[in-house]
């Protein structure tokens, strides 16, 4: 019930979000999901490890994401593997990802996902995770996740906790969430007295 809450607040606080940006962060695009419009992203998890007991191709997890930006928030869609085995369950999954914080070039983020694992019985993965992430180039950066994995099916399930790396390549943002590269400054008129 608290993930279809969040789902439903969350388009709601990123227009709020690109409310308040000052006129020269403003995003020139008609509508801040202009998917046309929208710039790619791609963000790839080479190693993330599940805590409790186990081997370590057991525990692992790797993603590739791909998706467009919109301001604030990512819109994506990963793919991977659920373990390092070589018979490992592949899964493909949407992801929603938003910028919650910014300083400097540093970043909080949260992301909100839903999928399949193709295991034999088809199982639902819902996944929720937290990262803190660093821009360290105009369109690179890496980060530190950690999140919550649901797998449930018919007959079973399972709920894991993961800690891993991610690289993102996409626009850079500004402390206030705007993508640098798609704002334009625009012209400021003062009326009487030199009020804006």
């Amino acid at each position: 019930m608290r993930l279809l809450l969040l789902l439903l607040l969350l388009p709601g606080f990123a227009i709020a979000q690109t409310g308040t940006q000052s006129q020269s962060d403003v995003d020139t695009t008609k509508s801040p999901f202009s998917f046309k419009n929208a710039p790619w992203y791609g963000r790839s998890t080479p190693f993330a490890i599940y805590t409790g007991a186990g081997k370590l191709a057991d525990r692992g997890l790797q993603s590739i994401e791909i998706g467009k930006t919109f301001n604030v928030i990512d819109l994506g869609v990963a793919g991977g593997r659920s373990t390092f085995r070589p018979d490992s369950t592949f899964f493909l999954e949407g992801r929603v990802t938003m910028d919650v914080g910014n300083y400097g070039p540093f970043a909080s983020e949260m992301t909100i996902g839903a999928g399949r694992l193709f295991d034999k019985p088809g199982s639902l993965m819902l996944e929720l995770s937290y990262s803190i992430f660093a821009q360290i180039a105009k369109k690179f950066g890496f980060g530190l996740v950690t999140g919550y994995i649901d797998f449930s099916n018919e007959f079973t399930d399972a709920s894991k906790t993961y800690y891993g790396i991610y690289l993102r390549y996409g626009l850079e943002r500004t402390d206030t969430g705007g993508l640098i590269g798609l704002a334009r400054p625009r012209p400021r008129f003062r009326g009487r007295h030199g009020h804006r």
